[in-house]
């Protein structure tokens, strides 16, 4: 069989409506905006609705499989065939000519268009929500997150615009689903949080990073000791989940611990813990901080940016025995990263040594050649293997 075009695709899914080939696979009712029922590839029971039918999308997803796609994918997995003989199975495909491609080209840019208008105008709306929520912070001086941060060694900046607290945060995990059969997300802990401010390349607000804190009482005498990171369980497997979280956009954007209008030099690090670690150890050797910043990426991705490609890992390997595959050591130059000020002539780069090692030696020279520029002076400050900045701090008050 010759190449099968994306107009072809289209009008095999177009003659199969999506609802009609399910329905012949398994009884479906309607909940929501969304038809669901037993999975008709694992069985899943039509009460758990795991298995649903999105209409407006041409769309499956079964959550317990997991699995999803088109009425195409839906059809090789039901009857166990290949791309090829699904497509015979939904009437193989159809000469189509020049009006037919316009129309099918035309219907599926309009379907795209729609689903990034949707896309972004949820995330618009999701970074007003969060940008209400910090707002309602509080300031971080005096709070139990700034314990939480004297715990662990480390000192707060006098002015720290970056980190908040709120009092009590939501901790929300999986969905939970009403009487009418519709999907909410489910809130299984809420509870003390440092906040930190993701702020874009282009000076706006983009989202947050949580730290849900917890403070035990002693009942002897009423006294607490030093709050700690919170154990959250899922209440279905018990497992325990992360303390932190990440909403919002964070590409790009940075966390400023300090603030500095244009600093002569920047330090960058993962996390926030990490950068306030350089900071607390510099600021009690009495180094001249005036002309420094120091920002916390989030996450070593979003430190270093995108790859131009992914390479094998020299020694870790996947399930199936085959080179697991990571990030390469050279920047894709499309992605900008990070925004660094003109002004900074000297850049600091701190990667924790308790990360892998590979990985975390990549995304530093990533990060290196793609924030080099003429003039500037590019470090990369690693912590000893097995160790983080913060491991660093406390063993040198001990």
């Amino acid at each position: 069989m010759a190449r099968i075009t994306e107009d072809e695709l289209d009008d095999v899914r177009a003659r199969n409506p999506i609802a009609d080939i399910a329905s012949g696979y398994t009884k479906l009712r309607r909940a929501g905006g969304k038809l669901v029922g037993p999975c008709p590839i694992c069985g899943g029971r039509a009460s758990s609705q795991r298995f649903e039918v999105i209409e407006k999308d041409s769309s499956w997803v079964c959550a317990v499989c997991p699995d999803g796609g088109d009425v195409i994918r839906l059809v090789e997995k039901v009857e166990g065939c290949d791309f090829r003989a699904a497509i015979e199975r939904l009437g193989g495909r159809t000469a189509i000519d020049a009006a037919r491609a316009k129309e099918l080209f035309e219907e599926r840019e309009r379907k795209r268009l729609a689903r990034e208008k949707t896309s972004a105008d949820y995330r618009e709306a999701e970074r007003k929500r969060l940008f209400r929520t910090w707002k309602s912070a509080m300031p971080i001086h005096d709070t139990v997150a700034a314990r939480y941060l004297e715990g662990r060694g480390l000192e707060l900046p006098v002015h720290c615009p970056g980190l908040r607290f709120l009092p009590t945060m939501s901790y929300w995990h999986g969905d939970m689903i009403d009487e009418r059969g519709r999907k909410a997300p489910r809130q299984i802990y809420a509870g003390p949080a440092m906040c930190g401010a993701f702020i874009r390349p282009d000076g706006k607000f983009g989202g947050l990073h949580l730290t849900w804190l917890n403070v035990i009482t002693s009942p002897d005498d009423g006294t607490a000791p030093a709050p700690m990171k919170a154990e959250i369980l899922d209440p279905d497997s018990g497992e325990v989940l992360n303390s932190k979280k990440m909403r919002g956009s964070k590409t790009g954007a940075y966390i400023a611990i300090v603030m500095h209008d244009a600093p002569r030099r920047l330090v960058i690090g993962e996390g926030i813990e990490t950068v306030l670690s350089v900071w607390t150890a510099m600021h009690q050797a009495g180094r001249e901080l005036d002309d420094m910043a120091f920002w916390a990426a989030g996450d070593l991705g979003n430190l270093a940016g995108r790859a131009n490609k992914t390479i094998s890992h020299p020694t870790l390997k996947r399930p199936n025995g085959q080179p697991q595959k990571v990030p390469d050591r050279f920047p894709d130059l499309d992605d900008a990263g990070l925004s660094i000020p003109d002004s900074v002539e000297e850049l600091i780069l701190l990667g924790d040594g308790d990360s892998e090692q590979v990985l975390t030696e990549y995304a530093m020279e990533r990060a290196a050649r793609r924030y080099a520029s003429q003039g500037r002076v590019i470090r990369i400050a690693f912590a000893p293997s097995g160790l983080d900045f913060n491991d660093l701090l406390k063993a040198a008050a001990a």
